[in-house]
């Protein structure tokens, strides 16, 4: 089991940890408000619940992009042997994939608000 807070380890340092993982990945006391679980298996997120449920793809792009900003909130993982993930279809997206592929866009972002800043 891991546990601990976003201020401690931030959002990408724990999805970089969690590579290759299967487990429940389980946020709370978010910036927001928000609560949030992810589903992974093989080091794969399968699937993003919500407070209203489970979230579709765009949805969940969302909030892994504001998640990996984020600066507060607790987070548990809860490691798990063999387990459906309970979401069909699953999103099957490798964590290592979706941490460089928000590093990236993140890191554009910043470049592009800088630069308007600039002019």
């Amino acid at each position: 089991m891991l546990s601990g807070n976003l201020r401690d380890l931030p959002f990408p340092s724990l999805l970089q940890a969690l590579v290759g993982k299967t487990g429940v990945l389980e946020l709370w006391h978010l910036e927001n408000g928000a609560r949030y679980t992810l589903y992974l298996k093989r080091g794969e997120i399968r699937c993003l619940e919500g407070e209203q449920g489970f979230l579709d793809k765009d949805a969940a792009k969302r909030v892994l992009k504001d998640l990996f900003t984020a600066r507060e909130g607790a987070f548990e993982f809860a490691p798990k042997e063999d387990y459906r993930t309970p979401c069909r279809p699953a999103f099957r997206w490798p964590v290592e994939r979706v941490v460089r592929s928000l590093n990236l866009r993140l890191t554009r972002e910043k470049i592009r608000e800088t630069l308007e800043s600039l002019f």
